[in-house]
Parts: structure tokens; sequence; C-alpha cells
């Protein structure tokens, strides 16, 4: 799992790059964006290449970005741990998918501040739709139950964030909550239903505040810059899928 996660890691890496400029991400095949060399399929092995080339092109020795071989490491791992939570299921594929979708969103928005209506509208739709089809997404509730339950999550991921977005122009006279962090809480709602939805939000606020704390500590931000929401959301809503069929606060996580 580990390998076909460091497979698929490379290629969440095109899409990143690729979908914010509007490129296809199919082709033409990788190349380097500095001398426009193709990148041979020796130097784009998964991790290894970065290491062996030691982050530089291997024609114009331009420092490649860190952020291609953390990205693989990521999906390397979640993939093995998405296996040793749900082994050979049905689940299995719609939660890498899903986690997916996160993943491309999260960095996506770290890059432009912008959550692509491209990857969270489907999504919105694809995770009603899968919990309708495998209802054992939400452990033993029927098809209609399950199908409910997603809707559920969905309204009410929309519906705080709308609410919230309401609650602070009102108190801070200006924006305080983008319409693609609604949509992106509405998708994992979809998939994770609406328990997950309180446990990605709590999430989310936690490592957010933590994470900008400390880089505020490094001075790698000022206390008044904007900082994307989404890959926090996103962060939550991973942490919020391995609680799945365990208790949080009191209450089971269907």
């Amino acid at each position: 799992m580990v390998i076909l996660g460091l497979v698929f890691g490379s290629f969440v890496n095109v899409v990143i790059y690729r979908l914010p400029k509007g490129k296809s991400i199919v082709s033409p095949g990788s190349r380097c964006p500095r001398c426009d060399k193709d990148i041979s399929w020796y130097d784009n092995i998964p991790l290894v290449s970065f290491l062996l080339l030691k982050g530089r092109c291997r024609y114009c020795k331009v420092k490649i970005s860190s952020r291609y071989f953390v990205v693989e490491l990521i999906t390397g791992l979640i993939f093995l741990a998405l296996y040793m939570k749900f082994g050979l299921t049905a689940n299995l594929p719609i939660y890498i998918l899903f986690f997916l979708s996160l993943l491309i969103m999260s960095f996506i928005d770290i890059d432009t501040y912008l959550i692509s209506d491209v990857i969270v509208l489907p999504g919105i739709v694809l995770g009603v739709i899968l919990s309708s089809a495998f209802p054992g997404m939400h452990y033993n509730l029927t098809k209609m139950g399950s199908f409910i339950y997603s809707i559920v999550g969905m309204l009410v991921g929309g519906g705080i964030l709308v609410f919230l977005a309401i609650i602070g122009k009102l108190l801070f006279k200006k924006e305080a909550m983008g319409g693609g962090d609604i949509k992106l809480l509405a998708m994992i709602g979809a998939f994770l239903g609406w328990k997950c939805v309180f446990i990605s939000i709590f999430f989310a606020s936690l490592l957010g505040t933590v994470i900008s704390f400390i880089l505020i500590g490094l001075k790698k931000k000022k206390i008044d810059d904007y900082v994307p929401f989404g890959p926090y959301l996103g962060l939550g809503a991973v942490v919020s899928l391995f609680y799945k069929g365990m208790y949080f606060l009191g209450f089971f996580i269907n």
C-alpha cells in the first residue's frame, strides 16, 4: 500500500501544480519548469529520485521544491494507515479518493488561497452517491439511512460555516469565511456524516491555532496575515475519518 500511495502521490503533485494553471493533468509528461527538459522515468521515481538528485533538476540544476517529496511521503503513509484502519473493504478505495481530494485541495489552497470547485462540487455529489451505494461507510445504517445521514452531513457542514461567515461579517465587518471553505465542509459532511463535521471543525480549529502560533513564533507569518483554513479542515477531516467506529466526547461516530 505504501508503494501504491507513493505512485499516487507523484500524480497528486502533477495535479497540484497544473490544475490552478488550467493545464492538462494528463499530457504532456513531467518536465522541468525552468529548462523545459522532459523528466525521464528514472528521475521520476517517488522519493528515490528526489534523494538521488539531491533535490535538483538533472539538467539545469535548479532546486526542486521539497513539497514534491513531502506530498509523496504523506500519501504513502496515509494509504498504509487507511489500509490498516479499513482493510480490503469497499470503504478503502472510497476513503483513498476522499483523502486524495483533500490533499490536492489543501495544497492548492496554500498556493492560491482558493478552493477549486472542480474538486469540491463533484466531491459533494460523489459523497452522497457513494454513501447511498455503500451504506457500510456509515456502519449499520440502511441504504436510505446512509443517504439521509450523508445529506444531513452535507447540510450541517455547509450550514455551520455559512452561520459563522454571517457572524464574522457582522462582528469584523469583513469576510470571515470563504465560499470554498463552506463547500469543502459540505463535502466532508457528505462523505463522513454530520458527527464527523463537528470533529473536523474541532481539530481544524485546534491545529490551525497551534500551527499558526508556531509560525508566528518562528517569524514565518505575521499575526494579521491571511491563513487559508482549507488545509486545516482537510487535516481535521482526516483525523475524524480515523475516529469512525469509535467514541469521541461521549458519542459513537458512524
